[in-house]
């Protein structure tokens, strides 16, 4: 498989070049696993999805091309569980970039100890998203249980654009470019000194909420007419107001990465991509607002944009028409202004993702991702829910500020959730 890269994936190869732009996952499972075995296993999920054994083409008139020609295995590590953890193992790997000409763009990590194994997924943004990362580890997991299950391979790496539903198409079409492409972007090009790439010094915290607490937080998002997800990050946001509204006023804001599959056509659920985009909401949270009340803000405005299929058409433009005119689009990259980090956290949520309990003899304790390589500034929250309960990951640099107010943050965020009735 070849084909050109999209505007969307060469920025994040890009950015990765300069920075950090990779995140990972934690899998917990009862049961020591078989370095062998599990080499096997990732062997056949990379012949299945192209994008997990890709590595990047430059061609001489500033092309890119990603290819699967002569693309190493998924690298696998084995370590002694009772000499590293799994923390040590994303905090190091977050910070160490991929060779994107020679590939792959997933690095894989197994800590054993008695009856008790750590798998550790780091992917490369440019290839995927949280979602996809979740079809990425149900395959793993399935090909392991069974050597013999189905392969099945996909010969194409699909992209965004191509998979958009047909009625929803036409609409972006016909509302032509957004205001922010006809403004112009086109910067003077300099040359840029290349700068090694910064290693933060990352925080992570993680819990996990029991099945009835799980449960509780559904019922109460039902009752109120609003989603978890805004449940969830009214907490959090009510938790960063308590702390720096009283110098920074009570205005904060919320990204969230979202996922474009309810757009795409029905079968873009099985593939391995990038197909998510980011929202960000400003939400008054004064002291006298409620939690409920704040939900209902950002439920209401997530679903004003969603409504409006937006942000998907930013994105379709974006990789159709953004590096029209443009030579060296890495130069390009280069010369973009930096975006300021204007949001309080970004909360990631992969709500009831699709991953079994057990694969054979091998049982899913519990499941910590997409944990993010936060930097510029940025704390991520993720979540995801597996099997009824939901698992939390916060990361941030501990130059953003101190991890006793990091606890602290999270902490009172806990404690508005399980006040909720």
């Amino acid at each position: 498989m070849e084909r050109k890269t999209t505007t969307y994936e060469r920025i994040l190869y890009h950015m990765g070049n300069t920075s950090l732009v990779y995140f990972a996952f934690r899998i917990k499972i009862k049961g020591t696993i078989s370095k062998d075995k599990l080499e096997e296993a990732l062997l056949k999920v990379q012949q299945k999805h192209p994008l997990a054994g890709v590595r990047v083409i430059m061609a001489g008139d500033k092309k890119q091309f990603i290819t699967t020609e002569n693309v190493p295995r998924i690298p696998l590590s084995e370590f002694n569980g009772d000499e590293i953890d799994w923390k040590t193992v994303v905090k190091d790997e977050l910070c160490n970039p991929f060779d994107i000409f020679k590939g792959p763009m997933i690095r894989v990590f197994l800590i054993n100890r008695e009856n008790i194994s750590d798998i550790v997924v780091i992917f490369h943004h440019a290839i995927c998203d949280g979602l996809s990362a979740v079809v990425f580890l149900n395959d793993l997991f399935l090909f392991l249980s069974n050597p013999l299950h189905k392969l099945n391979a996909f010969t194409e790496a699909f992209t965004l654009t191509e998979l958009i539903k047909q009625d929803i198409l036409d609409i972006i079409k016909t509302r032509g470019l957004p205001g922010w492409m006809k403004k112009g972007n086109k910067p003077e090009l300099k040359p840029v000194k290349k700068e090694p790439i910064r290693k933060p010094d990352f925080a992570i915290h993680d819990w996990f909420f029991t099945e009835d607490d799980t449960k509780k937080i559904i019922l109460f998002s039902k009752k109120n007419n609003v989603t978890v997800h805004s449940i969830l990050s009214a907490a959090f946001l009510k938790s960063f107001a308590q702390e720096f509204g009283p110098e920074e006023g009570y205005k904060r804001v919320l990204q969230s990465p979202i996922s474009f599959r309810p757009f795409l056509v029905e079968e873009a659920k099985n593939y391995f991509g990038l197909f998510n985009g980011l929202i960000e909401v400003g939400i008054d949270c004064s002291p006298e607002k409620t939690i409920t009340e704040i939900a209902m803000e950002i439920y209401t405005k997530f679903k004003e944009q969603l409504d409006n299929y937006d942000p998907l058409p930013g994105y379709y433009h974006f990789n159709e028409h953004f590096l029209e005119g443009i030579e060296d689009p890495e130069l390009f990259f280069s010369n973009r202004p930096d975006q300021p980090m204007n949001y309080d956290f970004s909360l990631s949520n992969l709500g009831r993702i699709q991953i079994q309990k057990k694969y054979g003899q091998y049982e899913i304790e519990k499941i910590y991702g997409p944990i993010f390589s936060a930097i510029r500034g940025e704390k991520v929250i993720s979540v995801n829910t597996h099997q009824g309960r939901m698992f939390f990951t916060c990361i941030y640099d501990k130059n953003c500020f101190d991890t006793r107010i990091g606890r602290t943050l999270i902490r009172r965020a806990l404690d508005k959730i399980k006040d909720i009735k």
